[in-house]
């Protein structure tokens, strides 16, 4: 089996490679990215196969940023994955929680914690990057007044203890994926489709898309508003459908192209099944 290059934010023992190698086994090569954006650059400019970016968390929300990385760089969605996420508060061997000044980690995560973190009195709390990269911050700092907020994997890669266990204001928290690639793949049987569209400037017109999915007998399982870079008077729809039939899908897309303003299916593929 040929081993594939992975593009992903973040590095080795961050949820994104967690990710990746929970959807394509253990047995990839994972190229470490900075952004987002490198993670569809690279995989644009053929520098590896498969890309893996985080599009929403059960806590944080949307990242609207990716849905419009997707679009820009005609990349296609090939495949999802939900991961379950549980966070806590890593430090230094020693560290005590009276001795943290400053706690630092990937904003989405910092956003999953909220709670915890109002309880903290005069303990600064900055964003960074990735949760793996701050947490090496944290194992290579003098002293022990920083500390991150990350998950076990990232405890154990870099030797930190965890001195509060799962901080998420919600304990079944999960991070969902889309996995992508350059070209179209699609599976022989697929039962989700990601497609984004753009309304006629009417009223009306989001409940004619609406009622065109229902009357195919369609599942609408996320529908999401996003802004349209230089137009301020407009936003796009990025909607996730649930299908078993192919047809009656390829009929709601028909019948939408004649509704709507403009109209792109992102990817066709297998769905999976949301953590409990």
């Amino acid at each position: 089996m040929r081993n594939h290059h992975i593009a992903i934010q973040g590095s080795v023992s961050s949820f994104h490679d967690l990710a990746a190698k929970k959807y394509f086994g253990e047995e990839i090569t994972v190229l470490e990215c900075g952004s987002f954006r490198e993670v569809c650059d690279k995989l644009s400019h053929n520098l590896v196969d498969y890309g893996i970016i985080a599009i929403e968390n059960k806590i944080a929300g949307s990242i609207l940023l990716n849905y419009q990385l997707i679009d820009q760089f005609e990349l296609n969605i090939i495949g999802e994955i939900y991961l379950p996420v549980e966070l806590g508060l890593l430090t230094k061997k020693g560290t005590e929680l009276k001795d943290i000044k400053e706690i630092i980690s990937h904003p989405m995560a910092l956003g999953q914690c909220q709670d915890f973190l109002s309880t903290l009195e005069n303990v600064k709390v900055s964003e960074f990057k990735d949760t793996a990269t701050s947490a090496k911050l944290v194992k290579d700092q003098e002293g022990n007044g920083l500390a991150v907020i990350a998950g076990p994997a990232v405890a154990k890669e870099h030797a930190l203890d965890t001195i509060e266990g799962n901080v998420c204001d919600e304990k079944q928290n999960f991070t969902r994926f889309y996995i992508l690639s350059k070209g179209a793949i699609i599976e022989d049987q697929p039962d989700k489709a990601s497609i984004t569209l753009t309304t006629k400037n009417q009223i009306g017109s989001l409940s004619e898309v609406l009622g065109i999915i229902k009357d195919q007998g369609l599942n609408l399982t996320k529908i999401q508003s996003v802004p349209i870079p230089n137009n301020l008077s407009q936003y796009a729809f990025h909607l996730d459908i649930e299908f078993n039939n192919l047809e009656r899908l390829e009929t709601a897309l028909s019948n939408l192209s004649d509704k709507v303003k403009s109209i792109k299916t992102l990817g066709l593929y297998k769905g999976q099944t949301i953590p409990v």
